[in-house]
C-alpha cells in the first residue's frame, strides 16, 4: 500500500509536500505546530509519563532524531530545553506492546494537508509501520476501536528517502481534514511487534480563522457524544495513560 493510495488528482494537487519544510510556511501552508494546545494533548500505552512534547515540536525540529536519555544529556549541558520548548526526544510504547494512540487538540479550527511522522528513519525494529488517523472526534479512539472504527486515513510508513532519519511527510485527503479541531493517530506494526519509538509529529496545513472565547471546546458538526476516552482507554492499557500537563 502506497501512502498516496485512493487520494484522488484533487487531494494530491491541494496536499502535495511542500519543495522545502525548513521554514514554516509557503504561500498559504504553514506549520501548525503553534495552534497545538499542548495542554489538551495527551498519548496512551507510552513508557515516560508526559513525553508527548518531546514530539510535538517546531517544524525545524523535524529531522531531529534523539533518544529521551540522549536529549535530557543535552538539556543539562545547556541548561534546559529552549524556552521552555523541546528540540528532541521521542515516545515510547510499553514493553511488550508496540501500541500507541495520541490525541491531539488544536486551539482553533485548522485545515490539515499533510502530516509528518518521524519513526527514525523507518529501518529500525522500533520503528512503527502501520498509521491511522481519525478526526472530530469527541469521545476519541480507543484501543479496543482501533480496528472497528473506520479511519479517515491510514498510511504504511515509508522508510527516509537516501538512508535519512528525518520525518516523512503524508499528504492527506483534504475532503476528510479540512475543518479539524482534533485529530487521533495510531501507530503500530513494527518489527519487533513488541515496542514502538516516534520521534516526530507535525502538521502542515492553514487555519480557518475561527474566534472563540478561552477555555471554550471547539466543535465541528460531525462530532458525537461526552468525551469518554480517557475512561475506556485506561481500561484497554491501564498503566499507559499519560497527559501532558
Amino acid at each position: 500500500m502506497n501512502c498516496q493510495d485512493d487520494l484522488t488528482s484533487l487531494d494530491l494537487t491541494l496536499s502535495a509536500p511542500s519543495e522545502s519544510l525548513s521554514t514554516s510556511s509557503t504561500g498559504s501552508t504553514i506549520s501548525l505546530y503553534p495552534f497545538i494546545l499542548q495542554s489538551r494533548c495527551h498519548a496512551l500505552n507510552i513508557s515516560l509519563p508526559d513525553s508527548l512534547p518531546r514530539v510535538l515540536r517546531p517544524l525545524d525540529t523535524k529531522d531531529v532524531v534523539l533518544s529521551n536519555d540522549e536529549v535530557e544529556e543535552l538539556d543539562q549541558e545547556r541548561g534546559g530545553t529552549e524556552g521552555g520548548v523541546w528540540r528532541g526526544g521521542a515516545i515510547d510504547s510499553q514493553e511488550g506492546d508496540d501500541e500507541v494512540l495520541v490525541h491531539i487538540q488544536f486551539s482553533e479550527l485548522v485545515r490539515i494537508k499533510s502530516i509528518l511522522i518521524g519513526t527514525g528513519g523507518g529501518r529500525s525494529s522500533t520503528a512503527p509501520r502501520l498509521a491511522k488517523c481519525w478526526v472530530n472526534r469527541v469521545d476519541g479512539i480507543d484501543f479496543s476501536q482501533t480496528e472497528d472504527v473506520k479511519a479517515e486515513q491510514e498510511w504504511e510508513l515509508l522508510e527516509s528517502e537516501g538512508g535519512q532519519k528525518g520525518a516523512v511527510e503524508y499528504p492527506v485527503r483534504m475532503a476528510k481534514f479540512g475543518n479539524v479541531s482534533e485529530v487521533d493517530l495510531f501507530f503500530a506494526n513494527t518489527r519487533s511487534q513488541s515496542h514502538s519509538r516516534i520521534y516526530y509529529i507535525g502538521f502542515m496545513g492553514e487555519t480557518r480563522q475561527l474566534k472563540k472565547e478561552p477555555g471554550d471546546r471547539l466543535t465541528v458538526g460531525a462530532e458525537t457524544g461526552v468525551d469518554k476516552m480517557v475512561e475506556g482507554a485506561r481500561e484497554e492499557k491501564p498503566n499507559g495513560f499519560a497527559s501532558v500537563r
